[in-house]
């Protein structure tokens, strides 16, 4: 067994508040509700579209492959969807549907 150690981050952080805004805990629980968020968005769409295995590395390619991956989350929720990866799997098996659910049509 080891022992713990323990440490002490800081963290700075830019705001447009004045102090009488916001209490340091208030503003501390708004930035990790953010995170809270942010983090649920990444998980979905690494467990949903493997995107921490992608290869797409480079120039703009990889922020345009990840709003892309969000516009098809607010697709599918739009839709009513709850299962996102069930919804995805979908989608990948019938194209089409997947093309009239962003609005676009084949002739």
């Amino acid at each position: 067994m080891g022992t713990r150690k323990w440490f002490t981050e800081t963290v700075y952080i830019v705001t447009s508040l004045a102090p009488s805004q916001g209490k340091p805990s208030e503003i501390g629980a708004w930035i990790r509700g953010h995170s809270t968020i942010e983090n649920g968005l990444h998980y979905r769409r690494d467990v949903t579209w493997r995107e921490d295995h992608s290869q797409v590395r480079n120039g703009e390619a990889p922020r345009v492959m990840a709003s892309l991956r969000n516009i098809a989350i607010m697709i599918l929720r739009l839709q009513g969807e709850t299962n996102l990866a069930k919804a995805a799997q979908a989608a990948r098996n019938y194209p089409d549907r997947a093309l009239k659910l962003a609005g676009i049509t084949i002739s």
